[in-house]
């Protein structure tokens, strides 16, 4: 299965030879390239999640001999409540474009 040339979703569908999604046919240029850009912000933020869901885990796993394991698992668990938070940004951001049209500020023609 090919992936959107936008949005990078799974798709069958291909017009002249590129690939695209029923949803991004329906856009115009702007909006596959904010619904594209959206797409590619979440998934940068789920990996960096989970890295710092990994460094976690590494974090906490390692605690017994080393001195300064307790601090070490606190600095782990800030990094990963704020790349969850980021994860949890960019889904909302994409979920109300999706849903209800809303362009982000920072992603309005002009700016």
């Amino acid at each position: 299965m090919a992936q959107c040339a936008y949005c990078r979703t799974d798709t069958l569908l291909h017009i002249n030879d590129v690939p695209i999604c029923l949803q991004c046919t329906d856009l115009s240029p702007d909006k596959r390239a904010i619904r594209a850009r959206l797409f590619h912000d979440l998934h940068e933020a789920v990996k960096l999640a989970d890295l710092a869901n990994e460094n976690f885990i590494v974090a906490a796993n390692g605690i017994a001999p080393h001195p300064d394991g307790t601090q070490q698992i606190h600095s782990a668990s800030r990094q990963l409540t704020a790349a969850r938070d980021e994860m949890m940004k960019a889904h909302n951001r994409l979920n109300d474009f999706l849903d209800k049209g809303i362009v982000p500020d920072d992603l309005k023609l002009g700016n």
